[in-house]
């Protein structure tokens, strides 16, 4: 992708379950659509013997499982296969010092799960040094489509660099792109007794005349995309997860809090990752 022009290879994680044969399914599409190869990467917990035993054949195994699924569906993508050693989210950050994007099978822990015992996927997106993919949905998409692209912006850094991706995505998918920016009452300047004599409507114009603005100088570098606004009252994790359904994929940024910052704070990217209806792009970097 231009966004991240020294990293090369669309990085799917495979365990050997559906879900991971769909992500890989899915990044495989992603990979043609960038020209990149796609990286098959399973992580074995113990460092092998000097005669590899301890890798294959589980690890072979899951990797010929996902290479024959992405090769059905996507016969032209090419495909390279790596074994790596040692906890899955370490590996896996690891890894996305020189990839393009990361794409996971969906969490299968629960967000009280994640956040005393951990899941890595969100230790994975939380860490990584380029954007994470959870592959989710029911049932998850194979391949990217004409859906819409939903990308959430609050106007901060990381905000920033999920535009970027977000444009080019939706560029080289040929899909439109809806950009979308909450607000509620106690994030404005009129939150208070006064709150209830201020015009809202024209408040939320305000706003969308502002992110058009703020997403001029993308909309001129990707000519193609078509792209809407949607300036919505609420919490943004809700109102996401309500575009989620009708959308092909969410990109959000992420600030890579602890899951017990999260839990505390409040995490729109954490729960994206368990609960949305498509897949979603975490961005760190």
């Amino acid at each position: 992708m231009g966004t991240t022009p020294n990293k090369r290879g669309i990085v799917a994680g495979v365990d050997g379950s559906d879900s991971a044969l769909g992500a890989a399914r899915w990044a495989a599409s992603i990979a043609l659509r960038f020209g990149e190869p796609l990286q098959l990467t399973h992580v074995v917990p113990e460092r092998p013997s000097s005669n590899g035993a301890a890798a294959g054949p589980a690890g072979d195994n899951a990797l010929d499982a996902a290479e024959a699924a992405v090769r059905a569906a996507q016969p032209e993508v090419v495909v390279e296969r790596t074994i790596e050693v040692g906890k899955p989210a370490q590996a896996l950050v690891e890894r996305s010092d020189a990839a393009r994007m990361i794409v996971l099978g969906h969490t299968t822990t629960s967000e009280l799960q994640s956040m005393f015992a951990g899941s890595d996927v969100v230790r994975t997106a939380n860490h990584a040094h380029c954007p994470v993919v959870s592959w989710r949905g029911e049932p998850g998409p194979t391949e990217l489509d004409g859906k819409p692209i939903v990308l959430g912006v609050d106007g901060s850094a990381l905000s920033a660099k999920a535009i970027a991706h977000a444009f080019e995505i939706a560029d080289k998918a040929g899909a439109p792109l809806t950009a979308v920016h909450t607000w509620t009452e106690q994030s404005t300047l009129t939150y208070g007794e006064g709150s209830r004599f201020t015009d809202w409507e024209a408040y939320q114009e305000h706003r969308t005349a502002e992110l058009a603005e703020s997403l001029a100088g993308y909309r001129e570098k990707h000519p193609d995309v078509e792209i809407s606004y949607s300036v919505e009252r609420g919490k943004p994790d809700v109102m996401l997860l309500e575009h989620s359904a009708h959308a092909q994929l969410v990109v959000v940024g992420s600030h890579g809090r602890s899951t017990i910052a999260s839990a505390l704070l409040g995490s729109t990217s954490q729960n994206l990752i368990h609960h949305s209806m498509c897949p979603v792009l975490i961005c760190r970097s």
